[in-house]
């Protein structure tokens, strides 16, 4: 499996295919919100495919200066802040033949990565109740019921902070 930036436009169209698959239409984010996704924060627009070529994951989002995730627009990136202290992961979809590879894990452990790399403060995202041992098994805390009802769904906030001693022990190792 190799996970990576998504090269272009046309890599993020086919990687919508995925959350339209793994989403319900209201809670999906929109075509157009996808695309400004990978064209604002292609680092964090990773894409995980097969040896063949196969696009099988996707996860993405939005940086911020602040980490309040329950806004409404956060999703359509409003608010965002192309140098904010915090990563939003807004996706994290695999294609129903590949999910229990653990697709999920290698994407937002690269995503974990890039924000090292980048000197971030924390990783936040919202997920619903059974994803939240998923989440906690990679590092993250469970930070309380999100106030948000994006799509109908009863979210949660997640954390995974990053500390200084996290992003020097990365980067000196890469």
């Amino acid at each position: 499996m190799i996970i990576r930036p998504a090269a272009n436009q046309t890599e993020a169209d086919r990687a919508y295919t995925i959350e339209e698959a793994s989403y319900t239409p209201e809670a999906a984010a929109s075509r157009e919100a996808f695309r400004l996704r990978q064209q604002t924060f292609g680092s964090y627009f990773l894409i995980a495919e097969t040896e063949n070529g196969d696009l099988v994951g996707v996860t993405n989002g939005v940086r911020l200066s602040h980490d309040r995730i329950d806004e409404e627009g956060t999703k359509q990136m409003e608010g965002f802040d192309e140098q904010g202290r915090y990563f939003v992961v807004l996706t994290v979809a695999v294609s129903s033949a590949y999910r229990g590879r653990g697709i999920a894990k290698a994407l937002m452990q690269a995503v974990k990565e890039q924000a090292v790399r980048d000197r971030l403060e924390a990783v936040l995202l919202m997920c619903e109740a059974p994803l939240i041992p998923f989440y906690e098994a990679l590092g993250c805390r469970y930070d309380k019921p999100s106030a948000s009802t994006h799509g109908g769904i009863a979210w949660h906030e997640m954390r995974l902070q990053l500390t200084n001693s996290q992003a020097g022990a990365e980067v000196s190792r890469g």
